[in-house]
């Protein structure tokens, strides 16, 4: 993978025998290699199959991962890719042929995480997300915004806010469209940031599972 010549930035996809990809504004390109298929592996079989259930699980969580993931996106790794390869690293136990929605991160870095983080409906369109003020425990400040998702796993279907209440709130609310439809099935997870007004850098904590409500 290289940086694409000037003439040739602005192409995207297969050309002849170069694939062309755009990453913030920049072109890069590689030799297309033809794969060969004819006799796959059990192994590989298994790493198909993997790729493409991953896949399909993450595929309603690019904005999530946009910010949970927003310090690894380097050329032409998005955090879309971080989350996918994360995933794909960590959701999946040995022996078992489907990934295990408790295993799922949304988000990684050094700022401090949720404690005594609980999840419930508050009424019946209502989840709420409930925790402790831990602010002066590492790096935890009042400041942090909380990030929260509801991941019916399922039926694919998400519900989020980013960048909600302050960790000072100690709770966010997230409205839950067709709740009948979902309730008892919703994966809750949750992760702090803050952006420095200076700079626009963020600080991302890791991602707590909270349960399914």
């Amino acid at each position: 993978m290289a940086r694409a010549p000037l003439h040739e930035q602005g192409l995207n996809g297969r050309h002849g025998d170069k694939v062309y990809y755009t990453v913030n504004g920049i072109t890069y390109v590689r030799t297309y290699v033809v794969p060969d298929h004819s006799a796959p592996s059990e192994l590989q079989t298994m790493g198909w199959d993997r790729f493409y259930m991953a896949n399909q699980f993450v595929k309603p969580l690019t904005k999530i991962f946009r910010l949970g993931f927003i310090n690894y996106q380097t050329g032409m790794r998005s955090p879309a890719k971080v989350g996918l390869s994360k995933f794909l690293k960590t959701a999946f136990k040995e022996g078992e042929p489907e990934p295990v929605p408790g295993l799922l991160q949304v988000s990684g870095g050094d700022l401090t995480g949720m404690s005594e983080g609980s999840v419930e409906w508050k009424d019946e369109k209502t989840v709420l997300v409930k925790w402790q003020n831990n602010a002066g425990e590492g790096n935890a400040a009042n400041r942090d915004k909380v990030s929260v998702l509801l991941y019916d796993t399922v039926k694919i279907r998400s519900f989020h806010c980013t960048e909600g209440n302050p960790r000072s709130m100690e709770m966010q609310e997230i409205p839950v469209s067709n709740p009948d439809r979902y309730r008892g099935n919703l994966h809750a997870y949750a992760f702090f940031t803050f952006k420095n007004p200076r700079n626009g850098k963020y600080e991302v904590s890791r991602t707590v599972y909270l349960g399914k409500v």
